[in-house]
């Protein structure tokens, strides 16, 4: 059902320039700066656990600004509240036969990403950068033949700061409202191999890896 939203959201997103395509061009240049707030959703993985594909949803909102530094060239930079992880099902065998075990890890950021944009037509912008993400809070637990299981976080850590890679894709409906695409990768891992519970590990070093739809409004 969640992939199924992704998809729905997806195909709005790159559908909704051809409707506003018949829209009146955008009606004064871009000012020099401008600011304002984000709201949006992460689809989230966690690469290194035991489990492929985007099964995770989350909020991204917060404030962003944008300063142009040349004609068409812009720098982005935002403070957000960012929800990733992982969520998987699969079946495990037990004493009293087979069950569905259910996994999930919820990790709440402070994200501060910066990126260098440029506007390749009136409406359409790409930008690349990078984002510092600190840790506030985070979740991980599994359901067992019986009850909720939660582990430990001091004996499975992970680690506060982490750096991503983010790519973008953005559509200017108007002067004040534009919706973007975003893909995110960990530069720096979520968690070492040794600090992975030993039956939910894909022996390698977790890190995020997501796309994120949002819409900003500026003034």
């Amino acid at each position: 059902m969640k992939n199924v939203t992704l998809i729905s959201c997806l195909l709005c997103l790159f559908l909704l320039p051809f409707y506003v395509s018949a829209q009146p061009a955008l009606s004064q240049p871009q000012p020099r700066f401008q600011a304002g707030i984000i709201a949006g959703g992460n689809f989230s993985q966690v690469d290194g656990d035991l489990d492929a594909g985007v099964h995770k949803v989350g909020l991204n909102a917060g404030f962003s600004s944008y300063t142009m530094l040349a004609p068409n060239v812009y720098l982005n930079l935002e403070l957000l509240f960012s929800q990733k992880g992982s969520r998987y099902a699969r079946e495990w065998q037990s004493y009293a036969g087979p069950y569905l075990m259910v996994y999930q890890m919820k990790l709440n950021y402070i994200e501060v990403p910066l990126l260098l944009h440029y506007e390749l037509a009136p409406r359409w912008v790409i930008g690349a950068g990078v984002s510092y993400n600190r840790l506030v809070q985070s979740q991980e637990r599994y359901r067992g033949l019986y009850a909720w299981n939660d582990f430990d976080p001091e004996k499975y850590p992970y680690k506060k700061n982490e750096w991503e890679y983010v790519g973008s894709a953005s559509f200017r409906l108007s002067n004040k409202v534009i919706a973007e695409l975003r893909y995110q990768y960990s530069i720096t891992p979520v968690r070492a191999v040794a600090d992975i519970p030993q039956d939910f590990s894909g022996y390698k070093a977790q890190r995020n890896n997501l796309f994120a739809l949002r819409i900003g409004y500026y003034l």
